[in-house]
């Protein structure tokens, strides 16, 4: 039978959520059932994936407000592990898209590390978001595998729901930008099989620039946490820098070990046309 995803609007629907997280990640981090409750009354939007009758994955987001523009916040996607890899993850991002547009969001915003090169490709190369904002340890200290001993480093994903941008996306239209001679702001040697950053170039000036990072962040974490730690915090002022002076991360490419961020400097609209 095929997988199921759809808006949850019943009361014993939203109850399941609880323990999905948990069984997703870890119990004690598991939003409370009467948070979500309230929420889901209150203009908080829960999505989920059912397989026959059991829920196996879900997305939820709740309305926000920043700078004076409403926009719908999207908080957490998962899917228990079996079910991961599916493309399953891109169908619940679309759905969403479609139920913001109804109730008349233009926008919708969601972090991610931008170390985490798998979710960089979903977000930006498969949906066409954008980031024009980077947000240093955004959540503090986080024991977990993938964050623990290092700043919680987030970009946060721009996802405009009627923009020509999003529309070539969604339709496997989307070109991607010409990269051919544009320079790359870090440099990187790999040593056995591990890249390791050397120098940070915070004086380009160019319309199109690369900022690579490596492919695979957990694995040189493993490897050497030092190597890692000097990636965050490389990349982290590279973002910082080139963000503020008005380039946007608008598409990854991909080589053997390292992915090299894309940074446009040109206005949005034409990002977004």
């Amino acid at each position: 039978m095929a997988i199921a995803i759809r808006k949850l609007t019943e009361r014993k629907e939203i109850e399941l959520l609880e323990e999905l997280e948990g069984k997703i990640w870890d119990p004690d981090d598991a939003i409370p059932y009467h948070m979500t409750l309230t929420m889901s009354k209150f203009g908080g939007l829960f999505l989920g994936a059912f397989d026959d009758d059991q829920l196996i994955g879900f997305l939820y987001s709740f309305p926000g407000f920043t700078n004076g523009e409403i926009h719908l916040c999207s908080h957490m996607l998962g899917f228990l592990p079996e079910y991961r890899k599916r493309g399953l993850g891109v169908q619940m991002k679309w759905l969403q898209l479609d139920e913001a547009r109804t109730q008349g969001f233009a926008k919708i915003t969601w972090t991610y590390d931008p170390l985490e090169t798998v979710n960089g490709v979903l977000n930006i190369v498969k949906l066409g978001g954008i980031v024009r904002t980077f947000l240093p340890d955004c959540y503090g200290e986080l024991n977990d595998d993938f964050n623990r001993g290092l700043p919680t480093d987030r970009f946060l994903v721009e996802w405009f729901v009627d923009s020509s941008r999003v529309k070539r996306h969604r339709t496997g239209q989307a070109t991607s930008p010409l990269v051919d001679h544009a320079p790359e702001v870090l440099r990187y040697e790999v040593t056995d099989g591990i890249p390791h950053p050397t120098e940070i170039l915070l004086q380009q000036e160019e319309a199109v620039l690369l900022l690579p990072v490596p492919a695979h962040f957990q694995d040189v974490k493993r490897a050497d946490f030092e190597i890692a730690r000097h990636w965050r915090e490389w990349t982290g002022q590279l973002f910082t820098h080139y963000l503020a002076q008005g380039y946007v991360v608008t598409s990854l490419q991909r080589d053997e070990g390292i992915v090299r961020y894309v940074l446009e400097k040109q206005p949005l609209h034409d990002i977004l046309s």
